[in-house]
């Protein structure tokens, strides 16, 4: 957790979900441990950014969600276009 910080960009290793990081630290109400918050890019989360009705960081419903340190890579994952079309598939 020492190298993901709030507001870089991410990507979970399960699903390939792209987000930003909201928050990282521990959570009251999730298991013992380290947690990353991410905002999702899509609402394919599972939540709001709240856990036990308690609000850790903003974001739409089905934007948010939790998950291990170990199970998110930071670095260059920019927003995925899905109408953005590359040459070479014309």
């Amino acid at each position: 957790s020492k190298a993901i910080s709030v507001g870089q960009r991410c990507e979970t290793v399960v699903g390939a979900r792209r987000g930003e990081v909201m928050y990282v630290g521990r959570v009251k109400g999730l298991k013992w441990g380290f947690w990353c918050g991410v905002k999702l890019d899509e609402p394919v989360g599972d939540n709001d950014g709240t856990v036990k009705e308690k609000k850790i960081f903003e974001c739409g419903n089905k934007f948010g969600m939790f998950v291990r340190p170990k199970d998110l890579k930071v670095g260059d994952y920019p927003e995925i276009d899905e109408f953005d079309m590359d040459d070479d598939m014309i």
